[in-house]
């Protein structure tokens, strides 16, 4: 079994998180085969290595590959290709790897899960700044996706922040159209609904990432108490 994480491997994947929401975007070796090193924890099985300080990755890049090269990976390419693809081959993620005794081995889905968390404040801002979010619906009002029968979950309500991905989900469903509910109108009234009925709201932070739940209160929070602040840095 893989040992839990020390705290100094938590605090250095958490900085690496934080960065790289902040900055939308990590960063690697262009040597692509001195990108990685086998794990120290489980025989096998490698670690591929990333950095949000371009200082900490420059040096890094020199000390494994004899040069400063980089490659610039943006945050959503990183969480909606590489994090999965590292998860179907069975790695781990070195999160500003610095070539320690007990280094920072990380799972890549509960780093993706981790990321998403932290873009969430992102996504409220951009939201703010759009005005608006996407609905599938119909004349009554927003479509909610049913929950599991087994355990028995609450029907959910899925937002989009473009039409487009509205638009890909309904092709899945008949009869439905795309709603484009103005900000006041979704907090006020949507989000009041669905804080009301129990459904959680399902939000992809990051696009292509895949959707997290989010409580409807704390949207609610989000866009409101928030309306004036400018957003974070798009990724």
């Amino acid at each position: 079994m893989l040992n839990a994480p020390r705290i100094p491997e938590l605090a250095q994947r958490d900085r690496f998180v934080r960065r790289a929401v902040a900055e939308g975007r990590v960063l690697t070796l262009a040597d692509e085969e001195n990108a990685s090193v086998p794990s120290q924890k489980v025989a096998g099985r490698t670690v591929q290595l990333f950095w949000s300080s371009p200082i900490e990755a420059g040096r890094w890049a020199e000390a494994l590959a004899g040069n400063r090269e980089l490659q610039d990976i943006s945050l959503e390419a990183f969480a909606a290709d590489i994090l999965p693809g590292i998860a179907t081959a069975k790695g781990f993620v070195g999160t500003d790897w610095v070539s320690d005794p007990i280094e920072a081995e990380i799972d890549p889905r509960d780093l993706l899960i981790r990321i998403k968390t932290e873009a969430v404040p992102l996504y409220a801002g951009l939201a703010r700044e759009r005005r608006e979010v996407y609905l599938v619906g119909n004349a009554e009002g927003p479509m909610l996706t049913p929950g599991t029968q087994k355990p028995r979950t609450a029907d959910r309500l899925h937002v989009f922040a473009s039409r487009p991905d509205a638009e890909a989900h309904m092709k899945k469903i008949s009869g439905k159209r795309i709603v484009a509910d103005p900000i006041s109108n979704f907090v006020g009234s949507t989000l009041a609904f669905a804080e009301t009925g129990k459904h959680p709201v399902m939000i992809e932070p990051i696009r292509g990432a895949g959707f997290v739940e989010v409580k409807a209160a704390d949207l609610i929070a989000r866009l409101s108490a928030e309306g004036s602040e400018p957003a974070a840095k798009s990724a």
